[in-house]
């Protein structure tokens, strides 16, 4: 049977089939849910149960601790190219609530390696309205001369018991249905249900892309899996022997008076209350307990090594670990800082290319001018209350903005509202000296 998609989106859909074997196994590693460490063969229900209780999460701290520092402030336009961004652009953005939206799309972009961004405009919105796709179920093609353009896009998702397959081109896009029972990655049986024109002409879908295309812990899952297999092995030691073996010697019968065989199991059974008769002369001794300290030593350890490759802090691992020196703290800082650096200017054409599909949705030409357009991020090194006080008395020839943007680290709408209030502040001071009103009949502060 003849399938009713292009080659392309059967390429796409194929190549969605594949990263989805690889990227449902990265999710396990970040929900906590990683395989289980190895063990013997004909292992029982219960004993899996056990196993599942030495996974330690890993993957989701070192995703987090990179998109704590990815926040974005505002944006400049080639409208508006002022220290606190563009106002426009900063009410489509929190319009979408796109905080929340963004620290998703960030969390999606550093798990798996690839995330996606849609833009569309629906009848009854006031503006356009953006969508943060999850890569499991959205494949696309880029300009090689142009990677930050897609070319053509697919998304497949399932709802009210039917397949869906949403085709998007520079022209139009192309909706196909087909029955849940069939598998949604195979090429055939999709019809053709709708046809709709895209009429910015352009693919409205952004891929963000991290370094290689591999999630933040993806090259270091045999680390995790080291760590858990190390948890496991304590986790047995300690339950096994949780109270110490006692040892009976002695010449006990085999059987009873009557003849029946003795079972000293069910005899010397340990409990609270329990009372043991042995015969006189028989040598009691307690067996040492396995030493766990090794193995305690051996997992730090390991997530040592794990925050080193991944250069996250220790202290997100590990609370202890803050009890380090000033110097090693701070040198593992510069690490994260520099990584989520590095992530941010990978992220940046992304939201440029978001912004700028909004803007020609608006019909905003001035605005959607590529290259005018630049993400304000906020800084990636946060600084104490106490540091930025002390720098910003050190640095008072600077411009007001310029402080309160790079030392006091405000975002572009705080600066905006601080100088609204210092404008009326000096307005009245100026009122009290010269002892003229200020404007509105005040004289002095309320």
């Amino acid at each position: 049977m003849a399938s009713n998609l292009s080659r392309s989106q059967q390429e796409l859909l194929h190549k969605l089939r594949n990263n989805n074997m690889h990227f449902n196994l990265l999710e396990r590693y970040y929900d906590g849910d990683a395989p289980l460490p190895e063990s013997a063969d004909g292992q029982s229900r219960a004993y899996r149960r056990f196993q599942r209780k030495s996974r330690l999460n890993l993957a989701q701290l070192s995703v987090a601790a990179v998109r704590e520092r990815m926040v974005i402030g505002g944006f400049r336009t080639g409208a508006e190219d002022d220290e606190n961004g563009d106002r426009v652009a900063r009410r489509l953005w929190k319009y979408n609530n796109c905080d929340a939206l963004s620290a998703d799309l960030h969390s999606l972009f550093l798990r798996f390696g690839v995330a996606y961004a849609m833009v569309g405009f629906p009848d009854e919105a006031e503006f356009p309205v953006l969508t943060v796709e999850d890569p499991r179920q959205m494949c696309a093609y880029t300009d090689p001369a142009q990677p930050n353009r897609v070319t053509e896009a697919v998304k497949v998702f399932t709802e009210y018991g039917v397949h869906y397959l949403y085709s998007y081109g520079p022209d139009e896009v192309q909706v196909y249905v087909k029955d849940s029972d069939d598998n949604i990655f195979d090429a055939e049986g999709w019809e053709l249900s709708m046809t709709m024109a895209n009429p910015i002409g352009e693919v409205p879908v952004v891929k963000f892309t991290n370094s290689d295309e591999r999630g933040e812990y993806e090259p270091y899952l045999d680390i995790i899996d080291r760590v858990n297999h190390m948890i496991l092995q304590r986790l047995v030691i300690a339950t096994t022997q949780a109270f110490r073996q006692r040892v009976l010697k002695g010449d006990f019968p085999t059987h009873d008076a009557d003849g029946n065989e003795i079972d000293y199991n069910g005899i010397f059974e340990s409990s609270a209350g329990s009372l043991w008769m042995i015969p006189d002369g028989a040598d009691v001794q307690e067996l040492a307990q396995a030493e766990i300290q090794g193995i305690l030593s051996a997992v730090r350890a390991d997530i040592q090594d794990f925050a080193a490759v991944t250069r996250t802090p220790m202290h997100y691992f590990i609370p202890e670990g803050v009890n380090g020196s000033a110097e090693g703290a701070q040198l593992a800082r510069e690490g994260l800082v520099f990584k989520a650096e590095d992530r941010i200017a990978r992220a940046t054409p992304g939201w440029s290319k978001v912004m700028s599909l909004m803007f020609q949705w608006l019909g905003d030409d001035v605005r959607a001018a590529l290259l005018d357009l630049e993400p304000l991020w906020k800084p990636a090194e946060r600084y104490s209350l106490a540091e930025r006080a002390d720098a910003n008395t050190k640095f008072q020839d600077m411009p007001f903005r310029s402080r309160m943007s790079l030392i006091a680290q405000f975002s572009p709408s705080e600066i905006e509202e601080m100088e609204t209030q210092r404008a009326g502040e000096n307005l009245i001071a100026q009122a009290l000296v010269t002892g003229e009103p200020a404007p509105g009949g005040q004289t002095e502060p309320v």
